[in-house]
């Protein structure tokens, strides 16, 4: 699975990630290079010594950003601490 930064503290209403980086490039930019879309999952991370946690990647309405965006809903109950 790929690992992707997100900040947990940038997040919807509803608890989805939208501030998505790989190798430190916007991760929208890079779905089609990355062969990534709707359902596929990723590992989210935002230091590397804390936690991580599996996402689903889906495209949403973000309101934060008044458009539809890439997104990642993580999956709690997989959690691994560091």
């Amino acid at each position: 699975m790929l690992k992707v930064f997100t900040d947990f503290n940038a997040t919807t209403h509803d608890d989805l990630c939208w501030l998505l980086k790989y190798r430190e490039n916007d991760l929208a930019q890079q779905i089609d290079g990355l062969k990534l879309g709707r359902g596929d999952r990723i590992i989210l991370f935002q230091d590397e010594d804390d936690f991580e946690v599996v996402a689903t990647l889906d495209v949403r309405y973000v309101d934060v950003l008044g458009r539809e965006a890439w997104v990642a809903i993580p999956d709690w109950g997989t959690l691994v601490r560091k």
